[in-house]
């Protein structure tokens, strides 16, 4: 049964691109939202998320959205970073769509007419758009009977990120001797509902060491996750977390693995201080929840996008013929410059 709030109707259809036919018939008919593992796809999951979820909430809440795995001509197409550059672009003729990309934590995309953005800094023209992750699906959430104890730290990422220092055997020893546990495991251990699993954690640790750049184009999803699961969160000096710091109760920001131990134990001698993180967390939550996020989504499609898109669509026909292909063969070429920039800077290849 749909519980879910229904919006006001878009000006414009708006068509979300999977490449996935199979899921994009499964999808077309929804009533509720279904088991994250049905969409969720691990060699593309910017897009199960991005595309697939976004598409999902609001088609719940009655708007006029769908899923398709090909670029629909004259229309308003969402499509992921991660997939645009999957596809043989000439043969498709996406100029011929109004594109809309999520960039996610990839190289600036410059063949669109907007971007979506997770991270403020990403925000680099008047078509750029800040739009926070979803909250991890299925989150369940601390066990409320655990009290205000503090024995269990999890690292809620992949394995590869978390610094060598916060792994060795020396941290968790550290840890063990001051009667704390150190909830972890190497990626091929974790299974999909390690992600969304908190129920017997105390205190979320979310640290890496990446180049500088590549922080800028994360977003703050461990902490709104831990805001929703009810646990305080330690945290290293990542953008996207600093932007959204409002109080000292938001999260603990920590560098080394001596500053872990120091806020493990501050958290563990006053209690009062850590049901204060965990009500201000719970509050700061709900600027994110899925109706939110949701309407955000529907306002952007309603105004930026739909202004954009009406536009477009008047201008000539000298243009829709010969403009678009060439404008598009320019942001290829720009594309590309950055995506190998990007590359050379984040030492990544994407």
């Amino acid at each position: 049964m749909n519980t879910h709030p229904t919006f006001a109707a878009l000006p414009h259809p708006v068509y979300f691109v999977r490449n996935d036919a199979a899921l994009c018939e499964q999808l077309q008919t929804v009533a509720e939202m279904p088991p994250f593992a049905d969409y969720y796809r691990p060699q593309w999951g910017g897009s199960s998320s991005w595309i697939v979820q976004t598409y999902l909430q609001l088609k719940l809440r009655g708007l006029d959205v769908h899923l398709v795995d090909r670029y629909i001509p004259d229309r308003i197409c969402v499509v992921s970073r991660e997939e645009l550059m999957q596809r043989s672009l000439w043969r498709e003729l996406p100029f011929n769509s109004y594109l809309v990309v999520c960039q996610q934590d990839r190289p600036r995309p410059e063949i669109c007419a907007h971007r979506i953005v997770q991270n403020s800094l990403n925000i680099l023209a008047p078509t750029d758009h800040l739009m926070q992750y979803w909250v991890q699906p299925e989150l369940r959430s601390r066990n409320p009977g655990r009290g205000n104890q503090v024995s269990t730290l999890a690292f809620k990422g992949r394995w590869y990120y978390l610094p060598d220092a916060f792994k060795n055997s020396e941290f968790v020893s550290q840890l063990t001797s001051l009667g704390f546990t150190f909830s972890t495991l190497p990626d091929y251990e974790v299974s999909l509902s390690d992600w969304s699993e908190f129920s017997e954690t105390d205190v979320v640790l979310a640290i890496r060491y990446s180049n500088r750049e590549y922080l800028e184009s994360k977003p703050a999803s461990k902490l709104i996750n831990a805001w929703f699961a009810g646990c305080p969160a330690l945290l290293g000096a990542e953008p996207a977390y600093q932007a959204l710091r409002k109080s000292d109760l938001d999260y603990i920001e920590v560098h080394t693995p001596e500053d872990v131990i120091a806020a493990l134990q501050k958290l563990r001698d006053n209690p009062d201080l850590y049901q204060a993180m965990v009500e201000h967390g719970w509050k700061r939550s709900q600027e994110f929840t899925p109706d939110q996020l949701s309407l955000n989504w529907r306002n952007f499609l309603a105004n930026d996008i739909s202004t954009g898109y009406t536009q477009w669509l008047k201008r000539s026909p000298l243009w829709k013929l010969t403009g678009r292909p060439l404008q598009f063969g320019y942001r290829m070429i720009q594309q590309e410059r950055e995506r190998r920039r990007f590359n050379i800077v984040t030492g990544r290849k994407r």
